[in-house]
């Protein structure tokens, strides 16, 4: 599994005109530990450096978890979607909420709101708010 992981991420970095270092400088790990998964050396990178390459690969962090061969076990409630992701052994190593409605009508949107919770200021954030809501209230009349 990992070399398909490390094709994986190769191919989506290519994609994105990112070389190994830049990559790692954006996802805040070594290039070294990049190479590592590319080339297949690293067998089980951890949940969270597959976090932290996600966003800059424009992939959500679940297809990683796949891809590293991570198991994967859904749990359907009734407003979110719970996944388990184990490893090899069976040990929990990490748990993904989604919130149902949202994801299912626009992942990709659903995805972009995380990031900008995660990764932006409380005034980018903000100013983001302000445009929604200008447009929502827009909609209304």
């Amino acid at each position: 599994m990992s070399t398909e992981l490390g094709k994986f991420v190769e191919e989506l970095r290519n994609e994105k005109s990112l070389s190994q270092r830049q990559l790692a400088e954006k996802a805040g790990i070594s290039n070294t530990e990049v190479w590592r998964i590319e080339s297949g050396e690293r067998k089980n990178p951890s949940p969270p450096v597959l976090k932290a390459l996600a966003p800059h690969l424009g992939v959500p962090y679940e297809d990683l978890m796949k891809k590293a061969g991570y198991m994967e076990e859904t749990i359907d409630h009734s407003g979110f979607t719970e996944k388990i992701f184990r490893d090899d052994k069976g040990n929990v190593v990490d748990i993904v909420r989604r919130a149902k409605e949202m994801y299912e009508k626009d992942s990709d949107w659903a995805n972009i709101a995380y990031r900008v919770s995660k990764e932006l200021s409380p005034e980018d954030i903000a100013a983001i708010k302000a445009v929604a809501n200008s447009l929502l209230n827009k909609n209304k009349k």
